[in-house]
């Protein structure tokens, strides 16, 4: 692994070089700005959050300074990236987050994932617990198996003794329908703003039927990896893009500027704007 600092819109982060993440960030001095917006809007100076699969921290440590008088609870499996995620917290004195190195999903268990030295240029953000690196394509760098605990967040004790829960976050490629079973006793107690990328085909009916089935109703929330009025005044665009849903419970005040959810078809036919 080759790691460098950077100074960006939250601080000083270290960075993995070849990482897809980082490079975004070492170009942009941010990382899909749009959804840290939102996320402002969402937490209150005392609230609490989870965030699964947190990577490197570069939604991690804006969201604990949205809930500096509360607590973000940061889960990331990958132990070489949970180590990153760890420095970044510490740079950035991020005192009112615990981490957890740990997957995420219905049971409680120790399950063997993918693990390596994060040296060859790759999208380590698209990390999966059933495919590893291999999520997008083949990954060709060297390759090892270890183990990892797998919580359920409603019998995690790190979080065990929370009074509310404003916010939970995921991304856990392919694992989302399994992190909401998990955390069915803490959603249906706080009723948070559920915040959840939903963007594969095979899975997407699932995740959402999931969701609305907890009496919750689902928003597009599409965010652009790069943004002309990005940290770094940089004029190159690298295009891409993150697709997913806020979903707010029904007894909850409904966000008026944002595009319902109907079907994946919504982003073909153009209903939905990129923030």
């Amino acid at each position: 692994m080759d790691t460098y600092l950077k100074q960006c819109r939250w601080g000083n982060f270290l960075l993995i070089r070849g990482d897809l993440i980082s490079e975004y960030v070492n170009l942009y001095g941010e990382w899909c700005e749009g959804e840290v917006e939102l996320f402002a809007r969402l937490l209150p100076e005392d609230g609490v959050a989870i965030e699964v699969g947190s990577n490197i921290g570069m939604h991690a440590t804006p969201l604990s300074h949205f809930c500096r008088k509360g607590k973000l609870f940061c889960y990331e499996p990958q132990r070489v990236v949970f180590q990153i995620l760890c420095a970044n917290l510490a740079l950035n004195n991020r005192l009112n987050v615990i981490a957890r190195p740990c997957a995420v999903g219905a049971e409680n268990a120790v399950i063997e994932i993918e693990s390596g030295a994060c040296d060859a240029p790759w999208n380590y953000g698209a990390f999966s617990l059933a495919r590893g690196y291999s999520a997008e394509g083949l990954y060709r760098g060297a390759v090892a198996k270890e183990p990892v605990q797998l919580v359920r967040l409603d019998d995690d004790m790190a979080a065990h003794a929370i009074g509310r829960l404003d916010l939970l976050k995921i991304d856990s490629e392919g694992c989302e329908t399994e992190a909401l079973r998990g955390a069915s006793a803490l959603i249906a107690r706080f009723k948070p703003y559920i915040f959840v990328e939903n963007n594969a085909p095979e899975r997407f009916d699932s995740v959402l039927d999931d969701i609305r089935g907890r009496g919750y109703r689902c928003y597009w929330y599409c965010s652009s990896r790069s943004r002309p009025n990005n940290f770094n005044k940089a004029f190159w665009i690298m295009h891409g893009q993150d697709i997913n849903m806020l979903c707010v419970a029904e007894e909850k005040p409904q966000p008026a500027d944002l595009v319902p959810v109907e079907s994946l078809r919504d982003l073909d036919l153009g209903k939905v704007p990129l923030y």
